[in-house]
């Protein structure tokens, strides 16, 4: 049974009444006496220039620029794009032919500038080359005429050693004239080499220089070479000289002088210590055949001096000079690489025959 107290209903507050007045009235838009009004809306003013058309003003430069940019960018960064792309592709394909002409010939892709293995370039303290034939072949050839020495004349058939010993002279004269002598070699002039010759056999020779086909036999450097022959050294040279009595194919009594010589020219390569020994010297290996006919068997006009047979190698050679008939250093990286030799490819082989070892 509950022991609560009962509920004392009577005691219970109810909750106020809302009235009327409780939540205010909305304002009403006729009430005249005291009621709330909406305030009156102030006119907006536009100004001068949101009414009125602006006049004409010319684009300053900067301005056409930059509308120009803003409508032709996308062209323009385009055209700029292909051009790059083209310049690439062309530098790509140069590369690639001297790539492609290096491989062919059996060289470096790269250049190297170095010594080569086991052939480093004598210096002196300063790092300097001590002298351009040093470690070459040619460090102990003779310099100028006195690398031409003609063996002792004897009586060799029908010729007497008076005319032995005056043949083997003209001719030591010859290739003073043709490969030492500065009138031939720097300024190309064969009028002194000619005027040995047998007057009948001028002409053609003269031919010869005419058409660039004499550095068998005679050295004209390019005067336009760069870098150009060094005017203070002189062309050393090693050869030998040997003659007999025969007779050509006309049936004509000839005195037959072979000259078979190693001639070295030294160009002057700027910086020559940065490249291998020998880098700076042009070699010419040639083998000329000379005839002097009996003076019995040939009219006047046919005596003397006749050049039968040439022929040459040229090492480190510029091979355009070659086809001019002159001689020039390699424009390329001076002597890159070596020629690679058969077995009897190299110029200062004694077992030498005419072409090899060439590179051209």
């Amino acid at each position: 049974m509950s022991t609560d107290p009962p509920l004392d209903r009577s005691t219970t507050a109810a909750p106020p009444a809302v009235t009327a007045q409780s939540v205010p009235a909305a304002p009403s838009r006729g009430d005249a006496d005291g009621g709330v009004r909406f305030a009156e809306a102030t006119p907006i003013r536009v100004p001068d220039w949101m009414r009125e058309p602006q006049p004409d003003r010319p684009l300053t430069r900067a301005e056409r620029l930059r509308l120009g940019w803003a409508e032709h960018s996308g062209k323009l960064l385009g055209g700029l794009a292909a051009v790059v792309v083209l310049a690439f592709l062309a530098v790509l394909g140069i590369g690639g032919l001297g790539i492609y002409d290096h491989a062919r010939d059996n060289g470096p892709l790269l250049p190297d500038r170095r010594g080569l293995p086991g052939q480093p370039r004598p210096t002196d303290a300063d790092g300097n080359s001590i002298s351009p034939w040093a470690a070459t072949p040619a460090e102990s050839f003779a310099a100028g005429a006195d690398a031409i020495v003609a063996p002792p004349a004897k009586a060799t058939g029908p010729f007497t050693v008076r005319q032995v010993t005056d043949a083997l002279a003209t001719v030591r004269q010859a290739l003073v004239e043709a490969r030492i002598d500065r009138t031939m070699v720097e300024l190309g002039d064969p009028t002194p080499f000619l005027g040995l010759l047998a007057p009948d056999s001028r002409p053609k020779i003269r031919a010869d220089f005419s058409a660039g086909g004499a550095l068998n036999y005679a050295t004209r450097v390019d005067r336009d070479a760069e870098p150009g022959l060094d005017a203070t050294d002189r062309v050393r040279a090693r050869g030998t000289v040997s003659y007999r009595a025969t007779t050509d194919q006309d049936g004509i009594r000839v005195l037959e002088i072979t000259t078979s010589f190693i001639w070295v020219y030294h160009f002057d390569l700027w910086q020559a210590q940065e490249y291998p020994p020998g880098a700076e010297l042009v070699t010419v290996r040639d083998r000329v055949v000379w005839h002097l006919p009996h003076p019995d068997d040939v009219r006047p006009s046919s005596r003397g001096l006749w050049l039968e047979d040439a022929a040459s190698t040229l090492v480190n050679a510029d091979c355009a000079g070659i086809n001019r008939g002159f001689l020039a250093l390699t424009p390329e990286e001076p002597l890159r690489r070596r020629p690679t030799p058969g077995p009897t490819g190299d110029v200062y082989d004694p077992s030498w025959r005419p072409g090899d070892g060439e590179a051209c």
